[in-house]
């Protein structure tokens, strides 16, 4: 533990057709994910037409109303129809829910649950953490520095790659310019640290951070973007050693990808976290066409290892991303009031690189809580031969516990939920965390203020 805290406290279910056609693994990872699509409002059982072996659908309490338009969707003519296809399904998803369809309690008849708004100061000060990665500290330590990023160069003096040269002594970060940095090669981010964008318009264009087993690391306010073409990360936390990372909060980034390569074909996750890294808090983020989202556990490590992971996300906002909301293994982990929209196949189920599509994954015997979700799907191109009306999911061995989740009632396509998950207990967050109502109002919310709108 850090000294300062001591003192401070399938998989693809293919139509026959595509059956006979072999799946490529290669490039994108044989690991479940894939592209954007739609959906309706509040939780409910898996539609009669879809596979039936991946198990129970899960079960959302209820659905209020919504008006968001994808940017993809079909052109106005066609919108009495989706209307009428989405009247049907929420009525169906309503229907489950009352039937008691899941495990999960029902929403609060009287309304939104009251929260009071997390309040961020200017560049410098502390900031509010909820979840695993409460009392990471950042930089903001006794005898800490500060640091003026003055050049939007890749390297030399005054840029961030320099300022991020600390040695391990905390340090915060600021940045005196607006602007882009186009990096030529990831910024390696050192222990006791806070890079702090707040007050400014900050870009890293090109390349990635890499939290290499590094503790202490709070990023707040900065945006990714066009990372790639290498299938690199644009945040990854934890490193091979193996050395995991621990005390990381991740608030209000922006992860976009702009130039039409979000695909795993050019770049690979928005966020990693591997190698049993744990304490981490991802909040009020942003990730926009990007095809992979989150992946915590990489499979490359020993479960033992990764068994340790611990994550948080609140508050964050999908947008027409394909897969990994997250794709977690073996560890612990907290999901609530996100908004998903729209996911979908990056492209065909049978061909290569490996493509799909899904929402939220738990596997490997990973333990996951849901709750206050929010999610949205339509019809798209790739859909054929894919499961990317899953909206959560469980395999070998996934235990997910799923309540409040609220369906977009734009949503045309019958989602499905718990897909194959017999363990339904989750786990039960050692920490206090406010759980909003979810509902258009805090769908509203969480779009007009992730990213790095700070």
């Amino acid at each position: 533990m850090h000294p300062m805290r001591l003192l401070l406290s399938w998989r693809l279910s293919c139509a026959a057709l595509l059956a006979l056609i072999p799946l490529a693994t290669a490039g994108c990872g044989a690991d479940s994910s894939a592209a954007p699509s739609s959906p309706p409002n509040t939780l409910q059982d898996a539609s009669e037409d879809q596979d039936a072996s991946l198990g129970e659908e899960a079960q959302p309490p209820d659905a209020a109303g919504a008006d968001h338009l994808a940017p993809d969707s079909d052109s106005p003519d066609a919108g009495k129809a989706d209307a009428a296809a989405t009247d049907a399904i929420d009525d169906e998803a309503q229907e489950a829910a009352d039937d008691g369809a899941t495990d999960a309690p029902s929403a609060d008849a009287d309304g939104s649950t009251a929260c009071t708004p997390a309040v961020y100061g200017p560049a410098g000060t502390p900031i509010p953490i909820v979840g695993f990665g409460e009392g990471t500290l950042g930089g903001l330590q006794p005898g800490h520095d500060t640091f003026h990023v003055t050049s939007l160069d890749d390297d030399g003096d005054g840029t961030l790659r320099r300022g991020l040269q600390t040695n391990g002594s905390p340090r915060i970060v600021v940045f005196d310019p607006d602007g882009t940095i186009f990096l030529q090669t990831a910024l390696l981010v050192p222990s006791n640290i806070t890079v702090d964008g707040r007050g400014r318009s900050i870009v890293l264009n090109g390349k990635g951070m890499v939290i290499p087993g590094s503790d202490e690391v709070i990023l707040i306010n900065l945006a990714f973007e066009n990372v790639g073409p290498e299938s690199e990360d644009g945040v990854q936390i934890g490193s091979a050693a193996p050395d995991p990372s621990e005390h990381v909060v991740l608030d209000h980034l922006r992860f976009s990808q702009l130039t039409g390569q979000g695909s795993c074909k050019y770049v690979d996750e928005a966020i990693s976290v591997i190698y049993g890294s744990r304490f981490i808090t991802i909040a009020h983020c942003k990730f926009d066409f990007w095809e992979k989202v989150l992946l915590a556990g990489n499979g490359d490590a020993e479960p033992s290892l990764d068994a340790q992971i611990t994550l948080t996300m609140h508050h964050s906002y999908a947008n027409e991303t394909g897969r990994r909301h997250p794709q977690a293994r073996y560890g612990k982990y907290h999901f609530y009031n996100n908004y998903l929209d729209d996911w979908r196949m990056y492209g065909w189920a049978f061909e290569a690189p490996y493509f799909e599509s899904f929402g939220h994954q738990i596997q490997d015997n990973g333990r996951m809580l849901l709750e206050g979700e929010m999610v949205r799907r339509r019809n798209h191109t790739y859909d054929l031969g894919s499961q990317a009306n899953d909206a959560s999911r469980c395999e070998l061995g996934g235990d997910l516990l799923e309540h409040g989740t609220w369906i977009d009632p734009e949503t045309t396509v019958s989602l499905k939920f718990g897909a194959g998950c017999a363990q339904k207990e989750g786990i039960v967050p050692p920490y206090s965390a406010c759980i909003e109502n979810a509902d258009a109002d805090l769908r509203d919310r969480v779009m007009s203020s992730s990213g790095n709108s700070l």
